[in-house]
């Protein structure tokens, strides 16, 4: 009988149909969207990651927000202190987005969120571009 694992398999998702790339100019804010249901059976520990995932492979993927054990770590990533929130003060609800004020060029990139809560895990990729401010000559 396949079905236990199969209602594991369709535990915990990811409902954003944000539609990326999102394109923004520096300077401007954007909202990372990433809401997501669980399962009754998801009864672990609720855990948020996003990153900024490494365009090259040698490199590591930055994490730069976190939500574990019912606490926020938002000063992960040096480049964006103070810069990246949760778009809600309680992700439980269902929405794990997040913003990012005063965008720089350098936050261009592919975003994930990744949404655990054990046994149900869930992840989504976006695409965030960060054109240089337009200067008139």
């Amino acid at each position: 009988c396949l079905a236990p694992d199969l209602a594991l398999v369709s535990g915990l998702e990811i409902t954003t149909t944000q539609v990326t790339p999102l394109e923004k100019a520096s300077g401007q804010s954007v909202k990372l969207d990433c809401q997501f249901t669980v399962r009754p059976e998801d009864s672990g520990p609720l855990d948020i990651e996003w990153s900024l995932l490494a365009a090259d492979n040698q490199k590591e993927d930055k994490v730069v927000i976190l939500y574990s054990g019912d606490r926020v770590y938002e000063d992960y990533y040096e480049p964006m202190k103070g810069r990246v929130h949760f778009n809600t003060p309680d992700p439980k609800s269902g929405d794990a987005s997040i913003n990012l004020t005063g965008l720089k060029s350098t936050d261009s990139g592919t975003y994930q969120c990744k949404v655990k809560k054990a046994p149900g895990i869930g992840s989504r990729k976006m695409q965030l571009i960060v054109m240089g401010e337009w200067i008139d000559h």
